[in-house]
């Protein structure tokens, strides 16, 4: 089995490999055949700013890259590149839905979705969601932890489809919710989990899992993370394969 694997912005594969390394001796234990595709993307970074234009070109790397492998199972995509492959599954579940999805589980670390990418799909972005944004950038640029606001907010947020960080989930059609297993990270002290919050809200909760460590915008080391980061993904190779998933 194997997962594509993508690092943030400013980082590169190796970084990326190196910061998963004790998470990547756990998995050894696990009695499943895995391999590990750590992929540099130029100039370090998938896009500029969050403009659908630039996003969109984003897209076209990740499809050439698919299209060369045609191979991979799942992925594991941190920060940006989270946001890359989930808007890219979004576009590919609206405009061609008849297409299988490329990866059958995903695995996102401090993870989000471009709102405007959303707003691209016909989704209504609330102010309150776009706030909630916009906060969370402030407080990242100025070296701050999470708002006090949302952090009082967070579980109901996880929860609750109506007001999911401003976002109603419940008036999203089913097109623009992501349909494979996937394992969600992100750190308590990370200004920016709004945002992983969103993307968590736009898959399937069924097959969806949560993991909240105590870091920041970070991938976690800490051996009970570790652990359940391995885990967690044990579960979802284990859940694409089930019948009715592989039929999607």
């Amino acid at each position: 089995m194997k997962i594509l694997c993508l690092h943030g912005n400013d980082h590169n594969a190796k970084i990326l490999q190196s910061d998963l390394a004790t998470f990547l001796s756990k998995l050894k234990e696990l009695d499943i055949d895995l391999s590990f595709d750590f992929v540099d993307v130029p100039c370090c970074r998938f896009f500029e700013t969050g403009k659908v234009g630039d996003i969109r070109s984003a897209h076209e790397w990740l499809e050439n890259k698919l299209d060369q492998e045609n191979c991979y199972d799942g992925v594991l995509a941190f920060s940006q590149s989270a946001a890359l492959v989930s808007s890219f599954l979004l576009y590919r579940q609206w405009y061609d839905h008849e297409l299988p999805p490329p990866f059958k589980f995903a695995i996102w670390i401090s993870g989000n979705i471009p709102l405007q990418v959303l707003k691209d799909l016909g989704v209504t972005v609330s102010n309150e969601a776009e706030g909630a944004v916009a906060q969370a950038r402030l407080h990242r640029d100025q070296g701050h932890g999470p708002s006090p606001a949302h952090t009082a907010k967070a579980r109901r947020a996880v929860f609750n489809s109506d007001d999911c960080f401003g976002l109603n989930l419940n008036k999203l059609p089913l097109e623009l919710k992501i349909r494979i297993p996937t394992v969600h990270v992100w750190g308590e002290k990370d200004p920016m989990f709004p945002g992983s919050v969103h993307l968590a809200g736009l898959c399937d909760p069924y097959i969806r899992k949560i993991h909240v460590h105590q870091g920041a915008h970070e991938v976690p080391r800490d051996g009970k993370d570790v652990t359940e980061l391995a885990s967690l993904v044990e579960w979802s190779i284990h859940r694409a394969t089930w019948p009715g998933q592989t039929q999607l």
